[in-house]
Formats: C-alpha cells, structure tokens, sequence
C-alpha cells in the first residue's frame, strides 16, 4: 500500500538514468543505479569490477516486470486482482477465456498459477 502513494506509480521511465525520455525520474534513477550496483556486487568478483563495466537491471517487458513481482508477492494458488483488457488492464493480470462449454480458459501464465476473476 506504500508503495501505490509514490511517484513509482504509474510512472513512464523509458531510456537509462539521466537519459529518460519523460521528465520527474530522478527517484527511479536512483534505485535503478542502485540495483545496477547490487548486481555487480552480486555477480563479479570485488577486484574484478572496473569502473566502465555496466549492467542492464531493466526488465524486458511489462510481462516480465509482472511476473517478476507476482513470483516476489505471491504463491502458486494465492488470489490476485487485476483489471480486465476491456477495463484497462493486460494480459498478465490473470486473464482468462470462455471455451465452448463455457468454462474458463487462463490465457496467460497468472491466471494458471494464481487465483483470478
């Protein structure tokens, strides 16, 4: 719930710190840097890291950045809320299809592993 009142809500951050192509990023550039920091230290070796060596801590896509938290949050089987597509919402918030009996049909990977409406 902390995290719903922040600036991290609903915030475009498209390119890299210091180079976002929509202003007011500079919260997320920190943590940004601040992950990219904690991978290094993570995977190389101290005497290792050099100073031009970088990392990439950006998730792929939304789908990715989704099933990331939902695996960080939650277990096989809890319940999540998500919008349907025709309300504004994606795939990866549990959606689910009627097949010709009229049963429901998950279509993406939360709405097989998580309880969903």
């Amino acid at each position: 719930m902390d995290a719903l009142g922040t600036v991290l809500t609903n915030k475009y951050s498209e390119g890299y710190p210091g180079a976002r192509y929509y202003g007011g990023n500079e919260i997320i550039d920190q943590i940004e840097i601040l992950c990219q920091q904690r991978a290094l230290k993570a995977f190389v070796r101290d005497d290792a890291i050099r100073e031009d060596w970088a990392c990439n801590v950006q998730p792929l896509s939304g789908s990715t950045a989704n099933l990331a938290v939902y695996t960080a949050l939650l277990k096989p089987g809890d319940k999540m809320m998500g919008l349907g597509l025709t309300e504004g919402g994606h795939l990866t918030h549990g959606f689910k299809i009627k097949d010709k009996q009229g049963n429901d049909k998950p279509i993406s990977s939360s709405a097989m592993f998580y309880k969903t409406q």
